[in-house]
């Protein structure tokens, strides 16, 4: 039986994770590099669609979500930045759905 695309879509993040994590220091972490790698490398047009490219960004986000201020991400941590990148494209796929459709039917 083959993987469903869910299920290779889970494997790819795991795998990326541990590719990334395995660049310097603990491999079963990443460091502040090691996610800005990660982030650009594999989610250009993710990260540009919600315009936060700028490194800045990336940092802060590793700073608010490394809990135990060891300046590395565990998996856990990481799932947490996919999350909240999850729930912000989330939220510009609805802006640009709104915006399609007020387009389409004269609402601006």
């Amino acid at each position: 039986m083959t993987d469903t695309p869910v299920e290779e879509s889970l494997f790819q993040i795991i795998h990326c994770f541990h590719q990334y994590a395995a660049r310097q220091g603990d491999m079963e972490t990443l460091s502040l590099q090691e996610l800005q790698a990660l982030l650009m490398d594999n989610m250009p047009r993710f990260m540009d669609s919600l315009g936060q490219k700028e490194p800045y960004y990336v940092t802060e986000l590793f700073q608010a979500t490394d809990k135990n201020r060891d300046n590395q991400i565990c998996f856990d941590e990481f799932l947490y930045i996919l999350g909240k990148l999850v729930k912000d494209y989330h939220l510009q796929y609805h802006r640009q759905l709104c915006a399609r459709y007020c387009a389409q039917h004269s609402l601006y």
